[in-house]
């Protein structure tokens, strides 16, 4: 990610993938999946696996693999960059062999994912014919970004937990100024829609590109005045500007925010009763230190740093 210059022409594909041509406005409802909740309910980030055309698929499937058989979750969540300088078929290789473990799997975008010979819209038509995505994405919807939609973990009538599924977008570019960017404006207005729609949550946020309030939580956590876990072994590469995301999130239920983008943090900060944590880095693609997962346990206790699980497997 960091290790990799970015093109021009990948630049141009990914500030082109991210723009929305139309403003169809959607119903909140329309974003809408429920999976049904049980005591102990388990999810499986997966992040930064990486695939493209100079992956050796076997050995990286192996990764996964073992990743998934291991944790037996009741859910998988990808946060992003599952793709890089990847080709049309390996795009639907990848997603028939994750579809093949019949476990849902919910599925969201980093800032590599759209760096390939197809269109913007081509990954999350490939998502959707799978079986078992649990994805919404609507390419003329007016909300910026590609997967902005949400999970009601059901316990009978009652929303147990609520997962937001995110995109944190991938590039912003301001002269020779290239930065990553941010969760829109629009993005945290639908959040707060939904809450407003279905009444708040305790809810958890998966997207890829880290807030700010990561690098100020691992500050602190150094200092020796936040509570955590992990190291950071590089920066928090952070969107290009500081917005209000994280206290909006915080004021509509969200009680823990998952992440990728930074492949060699795998820190667990709990920042103003907010858990921030890194997902491990899951294949040996590009650059990392430690491969694994993470497994978030959801219960009938309060969310808590306890509930989440780092494995390394290699």
């Amino acid at each position: 990610m960091k290790q990799k210059i970015l093109t021009v022409f990948s630049l141009l594909a990914l500030t082109l993938a991210s723009c929305s041509t139309s403003s169809k406005t959607y119903q909140v409802s329309d974003y809408r999946k429920t999976l049904t909740y049980h005591e102990n309910f388990k999810i499986l980030q997966l992040t930064d696996m990486h695939y493209s055309i100079s992956t050796v698929i076997s050995d990286t499937n192996a990764y996964v693999e073992k990743e998934i058989k291991e944790a037996d979750p009741d859910l998988i969540v990808i946060t992003g960059d599952t793709f890089m300088d990847a080709s049309t078929s390996l795009v639907k290789t990848v997603l028939d062999f994750i579809d093949s473990f019949n476990i849902p799997f919910a599925f969201t975008y980093g800032n590599h994912d759209f760096q390939g010979n197809y269109g913007s819209d081509y990954i999350g038509q490939q998502v959707s014919k799978t079986k078992n995505a649990v994805y919404v994405d609507y390419s003329d919807d007016d909300i910026y970004g590609k997967a902005n939609y949400f999970i009601d973990l059901m316990d009978g009538n009652s929303v147990k937990y609520r997962l937001f599924i995110l995109d944190s977008n991938s590039y912003w570019q301001s002269g020779s100024f290239i930065g990553y960017d941010i969760i829109h404006e629009d993005q945290i207005k639908h959040i707060e829609d939904i809450s407003s729609t279905y009444g708040k949550a305790d809810s958890l946020a998966f997207y890829h590109i880290p807030v700010y309030e990561f690098a100020d939580a691992y500050d602190l956590y150094k200092a020796g005045s936040v509570e955590g876990s992990g190291t950071n072994e590089e920066k928090c590469c952070v969107g290009y500007k500081r917005t209000d995301a994280f206290s909006r999130m915080k004021n509509c239920g969200v009680k823990g925010m998952f992440i990728g983008h930074d492949h060699i943090n795998d820190t667990t900060l709990l920042y103003e009763d907010v858990v921030l944590s890194y997902g491990m880095k899951s294949t040996a693609e590009i650059y990392h230190h430690k491969i694994g997962y993470c497994v978030i346990t959801l219960t009938s206790q309060a969310f808590s740093m306890a509930d989440i699980q780092k494995v390394v497997i290699a």
